[in-house]
């Protein structure tokens, strides 16, 4: 059985990205009605870039991860990422400072630079398809689950991190004179 997760280049990542992508918003552009030739387009027009985008990302995201576990063993990084989602706080203090490592990486992306705008464009997108699915289609509604899931996430994750930092720090050890 395999403990440890592999480690993709960060263009295999953008491979599978990209293809999920275009495959996905091709088939959306033929089931809009329009010919072969303008879903294989589309799904290399936006295939293409948003592979690229996803590749970059996943590898920055790996070697902050990696930074953040440290030189632990693949079994006790497993207990500090499952420290991090919750449960009891791990007696071991290895695993405990990778658990506030990984945590204060995860709250880091979720409070970075790029907050606002990420919930400026699921705003957008929450309202265009909202709009989209009251003049055209009810099943148009299905499309702004995803803006939705990822403002709740917006506003709930960093919340939660919160909690779980300062459940994860160590109390101050009072020292006698």
């Amino acid at each position: 059985m395999r403990t440890e997760q592999p480690e993709l280049t960060w263009w295999v990542s953008a491979v599978m990205g990209g293809v999920l992508f275009g495959v996905v918003m091709g088939a959306f552009t033929k089931l809009d009605g329009s010919s072969w030739t303008a879903a294989g387009v589309g799904a290399l027009v936006t295939g293409v870039p948003f592979g690229l985008v996803a590749g970059w990302w996943s590898a920055r995201w790996q070697r902050g991860m990696k930074d953040a576990e440290g030189g632990l063993p693949a079994d006790k990084v497993r207990l500090a990422h499952r420290a991090v989602m919750g449960g009891a706080v791990p007696k071991d203090e290895e695993v405990r400072s990778a658990a506030l490592r990984i945590a204060s990486t995860y709250l880091a992306d979720y409070t970075g630079r790029t907050r606002r705008l990420s919930i400026l464009v699921m705003v957008f997108l929450l309202i265009g398809t909202v709009t989209g699915a009251v003049s055209e289609s009810p099943w148009a509604l299905l499309g702004a689950l995803v803006p939705a899931v990822l403002l709740y996430t917006q506003w709930y994750w960093p919340r939660r991190l919160r909690r779980r930092i300062r459940s994860l720090t160590p109390a101050p050890t009072e020292t006698t004179q």
